[in-house]
């Protein structure tokens, strides 16, 4: 194919790829790629064409492709997140290390590092690594977020509570954030927290049977019978009465 005509192939996949036609940016892109092998730019556009198909294993393929020729913060990160996509986790911690090497700010590599080695159970560096993500970008929702959620899964629930705390005061006031919030201050015994702060998200969430269950639970333990009482119904749940007093039936 002479250089006019590669030309105009490259031109029609650019055309192709920002129109959003990813399917004719594979079979022409493809056919391009016999000529033009070391493309980089190419193989970037063949990779996220894939990526938008849900083809992770080509996406997998033409990254792998890229970083041969250009070794990049940003590529080695795209590749990471595609092998944890293909639950290739030992592959993805080491795309993002890569990346974190050529880039140590990379807030968002550090995120995803912790979430590949928290799927390969390797809880403490997985800490870490959201730490360090949160250390470099503080506003880091979904980092706040992924740390929360492991130190609940521990059932380290003070160390949740702060971070999902944070998560709060960033406005991410979502229902399952606010549940687990107030289940940490339930479990850390923090009532007068939950009396303030729960009728205030039920206003928003009203059928969330957890919140109205855990703040029916605060006040009769706070002493306010018959309000708690009356959350505890809308709950949908049920009571017994034992040597210890009141308890939920779920």
């Amino acid at each position: 194919m002479n250089s006019n005509n590669l030309k105009k192939q490259k031109d029609k996949v650019l055309n192709s790829f920002k129109e959003k036609k990813f399917q004719e940016v594979i079979v022409d892109g493809e056919n391009l790629l016999k000529e033009r092998q070391n493309d980089a730019q190419l193989l970037f556009m063949l990779g996220l064409a894939s990526i938008n198909l849900q083809n992770f294993v080509g996406a997998e393929n033409y990254f792998e492709k890229l970083i041969l020729f250009k070794k990049s913060a940003e590529n080695f990160y795209t590749l990471g997140n595609i092998q944890k996509k293909l639950k290739k986790f030992n592959q993805a911690v080491t795309s993002f290390e890569e990346a974190i090497k050529l880039n140590p700010n990379f807030s968002e590599a550090f995120n995803n590092l912790g979430s590949a080695l928290k799927s390969l159970k390797k809880y403490d560096e997985a800490i870490i690594n959201y730490k360090k993500s949160i250390k470099l970008n503080k506003n880091n929702v979904e980092a706040c977020y992924n740390l929360a959620s492991l130190y609940f899964l521990l059932e380290k629930y003070l160390e949740a509570l702060d971070y999902y705390k944070k998560i709060l005061n960033l406005n991410a006031r979502h229902e399952e954030i606010c549940e687990k919030y107030t289940i940490c201050l339930f479990k850390t015994g923090n009532k007068n927290e939950i009396k303030d702060f729960a009728p205030k998200v039920i206003t928003k969430y009203p059928g969330n049977r957890t919140l109205n269950n855990l703040l029916g639970q605060s006040l009769l333990a706070l002493n306010f019978h018959k309000e708690g009482l009356s959350y505890i119904r809308k709950g949908a749940g049920f009571l017994q009465l034992d040597e210890n007093g009141v308890n939920l039936l779920k």
